[in-house]
Formats: structure tokens, C-alpha cells, sequence
């Protein structure tokens, strides 16, 4: 992960959002970062493929004279290693993905990680996830059964459009979207004297979405 997106300025940032969403209202707001959320291995093997096919070709057409084990095993291997080198590289996954897949990719894990990290256990139906996918680019925000009740369906939509917008300028930006609805979530689920801190306020990431 880009180490300019989650620095200390932007964990300051995120930090700042939820405790100011969690004081003005009953939402409680768990901020996840995955390094990617699926493996797109297809991307793997259309580089490999490319690449093994133009060795071939170099080979076959060359002025000079491979031998017949050369031509049979050099263009797997050199495709085998681009394909491998394609890991270092997301934004060729990426690139080699439409939009719709990462999408529904990310959807998908943040429904997962949703569940796995116990953001529907609280005790008005209040957890909001947002789920930052580096690889993909992608923010997707799941609420539970509590917000959208509270909301329609397409304010949480308009909310995630908006902190996906901020996302090419950094997290401190998508930190300041986030703040941004504190005041909407504070009208519609006003915080009360008995709510408690149910989710824990850090950021969940991942070791390898760490940057260094």
C-alpha cells in the first residue's frame, strides 16, 4: 500500500473522523484497509501468456540460431517469471480488470469483513464499516441494520461515491469525506448519554497493507 495514503498525517485523520462521528451520534465506525481483496489471477496469466508468445516469436524469427530445447522450454520459463512479477505490481491487475469485477470484488470481501470483525454486534444495529481496498482503488461502505433504517439506501450509496471521489487525493482527504456526514448521522441518530464505545476505534489492517 502507498505509504503517502496511510501516513501519520492520515491516521491522525481517521482518527479524528470517527471519534467525531461517535461523539455526535450512536454510530459506531470501524475503518478497515486490505491490501487487495481478491487475487486476479487471470491478470497473471494474460502477462505470462503475452510475454511467452513474444519470446516464441523472438525466437522462431531471430537471425540467430536457437537450439530446439531453448525454443521448447526458454519461453514458458520467461513467461512463468512475468507472470510471478505481475504480484509486484497492482496497478497492471488492476488495469487488466474491468471496473464492475473490482467492484463487486470489494463489495464482496467488505461484506465478509464486516461480519468476521463483529461490526454487527453492536447493540442498536449501528456499526458502519468502511472498507478501503488498495489494489482495486475502492471504497465500500456497509452499514447495518440499524443505519439503514435510519437512512435510504441511496444516502449510503451518495456517501460512498463521495469518500471513493476523495480517495485519488489521499487518505487524509477520504478521512475528512468520512468526518463530513458526522452532522447527518448526528440528526438522525442522535448520540445518547448511555451509548458506550462498543467497536474499537483503530484501524484494521492487514501486516502487508502496512506501509513501511
Amino acid at each position: 500500500m502507498g505509504a503517502r495514503f496511510l501516513d501519520h498525517e492520515a491516521r491522525a485523520a481517521f482518527k479524528q473522523a470517527i471519534e467525531a462521528i461517535e461523539d455526535a451520534s450512536s454510530v459506531e465506525v470501524v475503518v478497515a484497509v486490505r491490501r487487495r481483496s481478491a487475487g486476479y489471477l487471470h491478470a497473471n496469466l494474460l502477462v505470462g501468456a503475452a510475454v511467452a508468445f513474444a519470446a516464441l516469436a523472438v525466437m522462431l524469427f531471430s537471425d540467430h540460431a536457437f537450439g530446439l530445447v531453448a525454443i521448447l522450454f526458454d519461453p514458458f520459463i520467461v513467461g512463468a517469471l512475468a507472470a510471478a512479477a505481475v504480484e509486484l505490481l497492482p496497478g497492471v491487475k488492476r488495469l487488466l480488470t474491468l471496473p464492475s469485477v473490482r467492484r463487486k470484488h470489494v463489495a464482496h470481501a467488505a461484506r465478509a469483513t464486516f461480519v468476521e470483525r463483529g461490526v454487527h454486534n453492536t447493540m442498536d444495529r449501528s456499526g458502519m464499516l468502511v472498507y478501503i481496498s488498495w489494489l482495486e482503488q475502492h471504497i465500500a461502505l456497509v452499514a447495518d441494520s440499524g443505519i439503514e433504517n435510519a437512512f435510504t439506501r441511496e444516502a449510503i450509496e451518495a456517501a460512498e461515491r463521495e469518500v471513493n471521489a476523495a480517495m485519488p487525493n489521499g487518505g487524509v482527504a477520504v478521512a475528512r469525506a468520512l468526518e463530513s456526514y458526522k452532522a447527518r448521522f448526528g440528526t438522525v441518530m442522535p448520540r445518547r448519554a448511555e451509548d458506550l464505545n462498543e467497536l474499537p476505534d483503530a484501524i484494521d489492517e492487514e501486516p502487508e497493507a502496512r506501509p513501511s
